[in-house]
């Protein structure tokens, strides 16, 4: 580097109604060291009275210009003069005896005045709208239209153009053309022989513009640029010169492209510098609120508001307090945001022409991600500030996610006059982001690779990101080196397209873990940071933020590598997706998103039900039915996924909610016929219903009953919780030893070894047998007998004596009658019905209930009895062992004797439903009111049963 570089001076004067393009100006002065061609061979001096630093004092007893003159160069001393006029031409004055129309007319006679200096004349063409009263904006318009039609460019004789001028329709294009004329221009004063500055006693205190190295990589990566990254971000002039003509014309804007357009981008580091600079009249005094609507949309607006109006952060005790009643006063009044942000406003002492802009990135969010209930009132909130005189909006808003906003009517007022949408680069505007950024840094390029990297860029959707991921790796390599990007290192990256990808997987082999266990442990991260939607037919992959605490030490380990390596960001709370590029370019990702976009999409189905059904005031009728729960549960276990106590409780087994419904009693019977039809339809899972399991309760301890004057003592013993059921009898009929075998017909007449099976009234398979006779329910009891065998229980009437065990000292059978009524009383309690004295409506299915069929076993859980046997009274008939007319004969013949039926049924009334009454009916009768019940007992002679 020489001792010395050789310095320029450049003035700029122009009014003040081009600050836009004097910032440019400044910034082109800024980075054009940093160019290949001139590094280390030029610097700048800025000469411009607006520029801090430049040491002009303004004196009262000098006109401004005089003051001006004094304090700094004078246009004519300096190499290069740069004049740029639009809409003003400033205000008139009279120095040293001469009259001149303004100080910027001044300074350009003066630059005109020294052949040596080179005076570039800048004239802006776009159309200035005037308010219709203002006649002074008016008359400075036209004096700049005459000016450029004097004689100053024209020659008066002969009308010929005398003098060149640069005429420009926006502040983008003026900051091209000004690059092209100031790089022309030093190249040929690099030419002369310039003298290097020496310095003199007095320095000089305007800004000089040296070489200089940005800190750090000029390249985010997937990261959108911010404010910060203004220095660094190119390619966007225009669309910022346009995206500012809107915020200018509309005070909601959307910015609407594609994934990996660079929208973010284009609001954060192009739209909201140029507002500091004052690109609108106004904004360099504006404040800026700025976020992303996430789950929570207004507490998220609330944070943002307290982040720029530090001022008005509550303390924290009263954060929680402060923050609900804002959200709710937002929600109740839309327009209660833009008060609140205007006395903000006032708070700071903002200038009574201050406006807060809000800036809402990932719009789409609200659709992906926010609850239910938040976006009416968080769209009506945005229709409001809109119409506020100081408040403006700017969202970012996928392409893909615009239909769902538009299907909200505000939404799609706002959107009609503030659409902005947002193309991919041109190839010239990606050529400005491959180079200048890296000229920035000092970094250098192999010969030909921008070209390279350019073309395989290409101007797909989501190729932008792809390239800003590429250059943050290349930077990251040719740093530890010598600062030049090569095309090994291009290579080795896997190019465009491939370098997202290739670092990923880098990242996921060097995890510690097998295979499987790393690919689980993928799945239960990408679970939390991506939320599928399906739009117009195609799923639709959205990143969200999700809290450190949604993960474990092992998630949180994998979370850090990718965080690492930039492909996700964490901050003290949150992490995220640095970009949905990653979704599209990592093979692995892409796959397993492929394979689980569907239970994506329904897991977030579930969190937005569940959200809907506690705003709702959780109504059982607002929850989902078992079939489509069945898929969740599904979804669970491919997930690995944890619900939060909410959606855990929405997502309960729908057989739990029918089953707690039944215990009320003011549930009717209509509605518990209801409820067994649908426990059969989508499974009733209680224990004992099924095969082979029966719930067998304990009845103990024994006692005496007595029938017909004769007394029977009653042994401990076990009864079946139901009624047996159409399932469990469907299985004896279908067992290869089952309902065919003669060994359990054995001693019957011989018409009924076996028993034409009658069909079956109501074919639900929760419900008990009906139509069945004593013949074919012994039948069954012989069967489950020996299907049962081995059975062990504990001893009913003393849990210290010997168990029960069934084929050895106890067996399954029919109950007798007696110990069928010392179970439905209560034992010595000698109850009248089984769950008391009187009799109680709603307790039993019986003719009272009007039902006319037999509901699904254990309806009436109210109407238990002691021992928690369900429908002793009511539902089915059930026979019991011994015959009806000598109580104590349990034998088997041929005699046809009447066999007993006890507890009447859903044809019966409520005196037949009482525990001691007696029915009888001959054993091979199948009428339709007939069931039964087993129990575990003592074992009697084979003859017996």
């Amino acid at each position: 580097m020489p001792e010395q570089i050789p310095q320029v001076k450049v003035f700029l004067s122009s009014p003040g109604d081009v600050n836009e393009e004097r910032k440019l100006a400044l910034d082109v002065l800024a980075n054009l060291p940093n160019r290949p061609s001139l590094r280390d061979k030029v610097s700048f001096r800025a000469v411009a009275w607006d520029k801090l630093g430049a040491g002009t004092p303004m004196i009262a007893s000098k006109s401004p210009q005089e003051a001006i003159d004094e304090g700094l160069p004078k246009p004519s001393k300096c190499d290069i003069v740069v004049v740029i006029l639009w809409s003003r031409m400033g205000t008139p004055f009279s120095y040293k005896g001469v009259a001149y129309p303004s100080g910027t007319h001044y300074e350009l006679l003066d630059a005109l005045s020294n052949p040596q200096t080179y005076t570039l004349i800048y004239h802006r063409t776009e159309k200035k709208l005037f308010d219709f009263d203002d006649d002074k904006g008016i008359a400075q318009y036209k004096k700049v239209q005459d000016f450029f039609k004097s004689d100053m460019f024209y020659d008066p004789a002969t009308g010929y153009i005398q003098r060149g001028v640069n005429s420009y329709a926006s502040p983008a294009e003026f900051k091209e053309k000004f690059e092209t004329d100031l790089e022309s221009l030093v190249q040929k004063l690099l030419k002369r022989p310039l003298v290097p500055a020496i310095p003199d006693s007095t320095p000089e205190t305007t800004p000089l513009f040296t070489s200089t190295i940005w800190d750090g990589s000029p390249f985010p990566g997937l990261v959108a640029f911010k404010k910060k990254d203004a220095p660094i971000f190119f390619g966007r002039e225009h669309e910022t010169d346009a995206l500012v003509r809107k915020v200018a014309e509309s005070r909601f804007v959307a910015v609407v492209g594609a994934s990996g357009s660079g929208k973010s981008s284009l609001v954060g580091a192009g739209l909201l510098p140029r507002l500091e600079t004052g690109a609108i009249p106004g904004s360099k005094d504006w404040r800026g609120v700025q976020f992303t609507p996430g789950k929570e949309p207004f507490e998220a607006l609330f944070d943002a508001f307290l982040n720029t109006f530090e001022s008005l952060r509550p303390h924290p005790l009263d954060y929680p307090d402060k923050k609900r009643t804002f959200i709710e006063n937002v929600r109740r009044e839309p327009a209660y945001l833009g008060e609140i942000l205007k006395a903000s406003l006032d708070t700071v002492k903002a200038p009574e022409w201050a406006e807060t802009l809000l800036f809402i990135d990932q719009f789409e969010e609200l659709f992906t991600l926010a609850k239910q209930d938040a976006i009416e009132p968080f769209t009506a909130m945005l229709g409001a500030l809109a119409k506020h005189p100081r408040l403006r909006v700017v969202a970012t808003l996928r392409h893909d996610f615009v239909h769902r906003a538009i299907e909200i009517p505000i939404m799609a007022e706002l959107l009609r006059p503030g659409f902005f949408s947002l193309a991919a680069p041109t190839a010239a505007a990606l050529s400005q982001m491959i180079e200048r950024p890296a000229e920035m840094a000092g970094l250098a390029f192999e010969g030909g690779l921008p070209t390279l990297i350019l073309h395989d860029t290409g101007s797909a959707a989501g190729s932008l990101a792809l390239l800003a991921y590429l250059l943050d790796e290349l930077y990251k390599v040719a740093v530890k080196r010598d600062h030049c990007l090569t095309y090994a290192d291009y290579e080795g990256l896997g190019g465009v397209a491939g370098a997202i990808g290739k670092r990923a997987e880098q990242v996921f082999a060097q995890l510690p873990g097998e295979e499987e266990a790393k690919k689980r442990l993928l799945g239960r991260v990408f679970r939390e940071l991506v939320a599928v939607n399906e739009v117009e037919g195609q799923f639709a992959a959205t990143r969200q933020r999700v809290e450190h605490a949604c993960f474990g030490t092992a998630e949180l380990e994998l979370v850090e590598a990718f965080t690492q390596a930039r492909l996700l960001v964490m901050d003290e709370t949150q992490v995220e997706v640095a970009h949905e590029a990653l979704f599209r370019n990592w093979k692995r990702l892409r796959q397993w998103l492929e394979e689980v976009q569907e239970d994506l999409i329904l897991k977030r189905q579930v969190k937005s039900a569940a959200a809907e059904w506690l705003k709702r005031g959780k109504p059982d009728s607002w929850r989902w039915q078992q079939e489509r729960l069945l898929l969740v549960y599904e979804m669970k276990q491919r997930l690995e996924w944890k619900p939060e106590v909410l959606e855990e409780e929405f997502i309960e087994p729908e057989q739990a909610r029918l089953l707690r419904e039944i215990t009320l009693l003011q549930t009717t019977h209509a509605r518990r016929r209801e409820i067994g039809d649908r426990l059969n339809i989508i499974g009733d899972t209680r224990r004992g219903i099924g095969t082979p399991e029966i719930a067998w309760l304990p009845v103990a301890p024994g006692g005496e009953v007595e029938i017909e004057k004769a007394t029977f003592k009653v042994a401990p013993f076990y009864i079946g919780q139901y009624q047996i059921t159409y399932g469990q009898y469907e299985a004896f009929v279908k067992a290869g030893d089952g309902y065919q075998n003669r060994e359990w017909w054995a001693g019957f007449p011989k018409d009924y070894q076996p028993q034409k099976l009658a069909e079956q009234r109501t074919k639900t398979w929760n419900n008990p047998r009906d139509t069945i006779s004593w013949y074919q329910a012994v039948a069954y009891g012989r069967w489950l007998n020996k299907r049962m065998r081995g059975l062990q229980l504990g001893n009913p009437g003393n849990a210290q004596g010997t168990p029960l065990v069934v084929g050895e000292n106890a067996q399954i059978r029919l109950p007798t009658e007696w110990e069928w009524q010392w179970a439905a009383q209560g034992g010595a309690e000698a109850r009248e019905y089984p769950w008391g004295e009187e009799w109680r409506e709603g307790y039993a299915n019986t003719a009272e209930a009007g039902l006319n069929r037999a509901v699904g076993v254990g309806m009436y859980p109210q109407g238990a009895a002691k021992c928690g046997a369900l429908d002793m009274s009511g539902n089915l008939w059930e026979w019991c062992l011994n015959k009806y007319g000598k109580p104590s004969e349990v034998v088997v013949d041929g005699s046809g004797d009447s066999r007993v039926l006890r507890g009447g049924s859903d044809g019966s009334n409520q005196a037949n439903a009482s525990c001691v009454y007696r029915n009888l009916f001959n054993p091979y009768n199948d009428f339709l009111n007939y069931g039964f019940r087993v129990v575990v007992c003592a074992p009697m002679r084979h003859s017996e049963l």
